[in-house]
């Protein structure tokens, strides 16, 4: 437990935790950390543990932004709760529970994080990790997820970590979304995976962000539609496997330029069908010997005009 009184001591005596879960910063909310500062001077103490290799030194536990934000400023005294040393795996878990009452931190963050969690204490179920670091099973997934990209891209995820969601080019929800299409077209389309492995294809579709050829990053999921039309007897499959090329290959076709243009009409079909093996159960559980309304009467009059019509 940190200690009642505070101390104070040169900021310069502290070094960042390694494993705070929070290892990017926005700019702009550091400058307007670093401004009420200015006025008020650190009020809150910074929580820290002694250095076990450089007697003197100390290890932030909790406050890194205000840490940064004074030595910035040029601050000589920072005051400081001192908590006793904790091992690797405390550690980790310690800068998950305390930094998950605070403002959301970035979905990257969280997953190099989580992933030395996972190396320390050889834990990788989600519902456990989920329990170890009070993060909801949902988020241990999307965090897992992004750890599966390759490393080049998990690189430019983190380069732009600190900037607004506004300027960021590749975000993590652009490559939640691209993992999931191309888990989608490797699993259902193995001719496509013959042809291309799955950096590639998350190259290629992370380029038409790049190239600023989306409009919205869940334009990815035109592609699992895409995909569907290989089951209508609408669309050949072979038709399909040549969209979903195009579509990796070439960096202006969009998922959902491709879709409309090949699978649109099927899909369409495909959803009418369903609905109308659901309205043909929920007929067949109405009584034959009973009242219609006068509204129900009138919409299937309606819809049986229609299907004479669609059937010629």
């Amino acid at each position: 437990m940190a200690k009642k009184v505070p101390i104070t001591i040169d900021p310069a005596r502290i070094d960042k935790n390694p494993n705070n879960p929070r290892r990017y910063f926005n700019d702009e909310k550091l400058d307007q950390l670093r401004t009420s500062l200015q006025e008020t001077g650190v009020l809150v103490p910074l929580i820290v543990y002694e250095s076990p290799e450089t007697p003197g030194r100390y290890i932030l536990m909790d406050g890194e932004r205000r840490w940064r934000s004074a030595l910035d400023l040029g601050f000589k005294e920072l005051p400081i709760s001192v908590t006793p040393p904790p091992s690797k795996l405390d550690n980790l878990l310690r800068m998950f529970n305390i930094h998950s009452v605070r403002e959301e931190w970035s979905l990257v963050a969280v997953a190099l994080a989580l992933r030395d969690v996972i190396k320390v204490s050889g834990e990788d179920r989600e519902g456990r990790l989920a329990e170890m670091t009070g993060l909801t099973r949902s988020t241990v997934r999307r965090a897992r997820r992004l750890l599966s990209l390759p490393t080049e891209e998990l690189e430019l995820i983190q380069d732009e970590a600190h900037l607004d969601r506004t300027e960021q080019i590749h975000r993590e929800d652009l490559y939640l979304e691209i993992e999931a299409a191309e888990s989608v077209l490797r699993r259902q389309l193995p001719e496509v995976a013959e042809q291309y492995d799955r950096p590639k294809i998350i190259r290629q579709f992370a380029r038409k962000r790049e190239k600023q050829k989306l409009v919205n990053v869940t334009d990815f999921r035109y592609v699992a539609k895409l995909v569907k039309a290989a089951d209508s007897d609408l669309v050949e499959r072979q038709k399909v496997i040549d969209a979903a090329d195009e579509l990796i290959r070439d960096v202006n076709a969009t998922p959902e330029d491709v879709y409309e243009r090949v699978a649109a009409v099927a899909v369409g079909q495909q959803d009418v069908a369903r609905r109308a093996e659901l309205l043909s159960v929920a007929l067949d559980a109405m009584p034959r010997n009973g009242r219609l309304s006068v509204r129900l009467k009138k919409r299937l009059e309606e819809l049986r005009a229609e299907i004479d019509q669609l059937l010629g």
